[in-house]
């Protein structure tokens, strides 16, 4: 029989396969192998409950280096009831929501959580399907966010160099122990940043679910009974109007008098094949200027009446120009200004 560390690191290596695979997380394969997954994760946590590993009368200094890292299974528990579809998604979000709460109240009882972390957990107990947040400013909310996301990036370097070193037995075995329980620490302290992170999703997931009216079967049978009456309509009236064409009776789109019963339109198959690797859309099929010269032809518009350009040429009419400027200035000369039709005032 294997032991408990080798059934946990066999665990999680089928984990990351099973993430790895390229299949939708929906398929009913991928669903098949997460089920068995979980039921092996489930397994072994009942493992450690009979042996009594955790106790709530110890310390963190009382726990083996090894023991450190089956802290982490209610974590690896959550996260694969988050993606379980069946038998309902929202049922799979509470059971995650509940293993989350179990992976947390096991770190605090180890006060391996801080002191903002623990607040959230008490908020959390209080109605754990219901998203809540803690009565801070928006400022101070932006700053937490900023600080955990520069942690995540550190302790993420962590734990790649604890999962090379646990790919190679002989290295690992070369490190000093307290060295290897750092990393196993600071592997909690990642997950426990995604569980706060993943409970606020799985509780706004749930939110929006539980809001999604559900279809009662009864009006879905009702109302397929009701279409099914509709396409056997009565044939005492051939007039009788529907809203759809299949309803109608035999040639009753027009009556037997030529009647029109209802409006159609004719399309032709070639028009149809036009349109397929079209716009979408009327396009113009003519440019401004051709449309402007059309309206002039047809007399839609009348063009503006440019001036006669003078001809210099023309002796004469430039003569006649001329004796009318001067008839014009002597006129002006001889009668003074506002001397015309004085309206009888004198």
């Amino acid at each position: 029989m294997s032991s408990i560390k080798d059934q946990l690191n066999s665990n999680i290596q089928d984990l990351n396969s099973l993430q790895g695979l390229p299949l939708r997380k929906d398929s009913p394969e991928y669903q098949e192998q997460l089920s068995t997954l979980l039921q092996n994760f489930i397994n072994l946590q009942n493992s450690i409950i009979n042996n009594s590993i955790f106790s709530t009368n110890e310390g963190l200094d009382d726990l083996n280096t090894s023991e450190i890292k089956y802290l982490s299974i209610n974590y690896y528990i959550a996260t694969l009831y988050n993606e379980l579809d069946d038998p309902s998604k929202v049922h799979n979000l509470k059971k995650s929501l509940i293993a989350y709460l179990q992976f947390l109240t096991t770190l605090n009882n180890y006060d391996l959580l801080n002191k903002r972390q623990t607040e959230q957990l008490d908020l959390i107990k209080e109605s754990p399907f219901i998203l809540q947040e803690l009565n801070i400013s928006a400022q101070l909310r932006r700053e937490e966010k900023i600080a955990n996301y520069k942690l995540e990036k550190t302790l993420s370097v962590q734990i790649d160099k604890l999962n090379k070193l646990e790919e190679d037995s002989k290295e690992m075995n070369a490190i000093d122990e307290d060295t290897i329980r750092g990393l196993y620490l600071s592997q909690i302290k990642f997950f426990t940043l995604q569980t706060f992170n993943n409970i606020h999703i799985a509780q706004q997931e749930i939110e929006i679910l539980s809001n999604i009216p559900q279809p009662k079967v009864q009006e879905v049978q009702e109302d397929q009974e009701n279409r099914s009456d509709s396409r056997t309509p009565s044939m005492t009236s051939e007039l009788q109007f529907t809203d759809k064409v299949e309803t109608l009776p035999s040639s009753a789109l027009l009556s037997k008098q030529g009647k029109i019963l209802k409006p159609f339109t004719i399309l032709k198959r070639a028009d149809l094949q036009s349109k397929v690797f079209g716009t979408g859309q009327y396009l113009p099929t003519m440019t401004v200027e051709d449309y402007l010269e059309q309206e002039l032809a047809n007399g839609g518009m009348v063009s503006q009446s440019q001036p006669d350009e003078e001809d210099e040429d023309d002796y004469e009419a430039n003569d006649r120009e001329t004796y009318k400027k001067r008839e014009w200035d002597n006129f002006t000369e001889t009668h003074r200004k506002g001397s015309g039709n004085t309206m009888n005032l004198g």
